[in-house]
């Protein structure tokens, strides 16, 4: 398949996407959304039930605290200059992680997605992504910050954190220091955000 030119042009050439398992449970494809060429592009692991109702990424309680987080002081990142998406665009049954047949199969697009948005920053979020995308491995918690191991294929810095829909399960003790641990990030990106050209 040629490179796709545009952004439309992938969408539509994933919405009927037939090249994994996840074709015959999902109810519709969730391509990311946010503005062509936004600074700061976000890569989650998956689409949530919300999401696949919505048809858009983050919706529902993580992206209400995505949006309190990208508000916060210090942080100061507006919405429309985000673009969301994720290792793979269909909803696994159960609410299950994504297989590696599922996000190899997702390999390509999310590399045109990248190279056709062209992110000035990119932020990984959750172990995942992290581990399917950058490679990583052991905990997140130990690869949280600016990611060394970056590749000629990804030119712009890539930042790693949590995802937001993490801190919203578990017990308080958990949710309150992984919110802690995350604002700490988003200050750190907010940072370099604003340090953009």
């Amino acid at each position: 398949m040629a490179e796709p030119a545009t952004l439309e042009a992938l969408r539509i050439a994933y919405d009927e996407c037939q090249g994994c398992a996840l074709a015959q449970s999902r109810q519709r494809v969730v391509f990311g959304h946010g503005p062509l060429q936004a600074p700061l592009m976000l890569l989650a692991e998956r689409i949530g039930g919300m999401d696949e109702e919505t048809g858009r990424p983050f919706s529902g309680p993580a992206g209400e605290l995505l949006t309190r987080i990208l508000a916060a002081p210090g942080v100061e990142i507006p919405r429309e200059h985000v673009y969301i998406t994720n290792l793979v665009l269909c909803r696994a049954p159960a609410d299950r992680s994504p297989r590696v047949a599922e996000v190899r199969a997702c390999q390509g697009r999310l590399q045109d997605e990248i190279r056709l948005v062209a992110p000035q920053l990119l932020v990984v979020l959750g172990r995942l992504p992290v581990q399917h995308f950058l490679g990583g491995k052991g905990g997140l918690e130990r690869q949280r910050g600016w990611w060394s191991g970056a590749s000629p294929a990804l030119p712009m810095p890539v930042y790693v954190t949590f995802n937001p829909a993490s801190a919203l399960y578990g017990d308080a003790h958990g949710i309150r220091r992984k919110k802690v641990l995350m604002y700490e990030d988003w200050q750190t990106i907010g940072d370099a955000y604003r340090a953009l050209p």
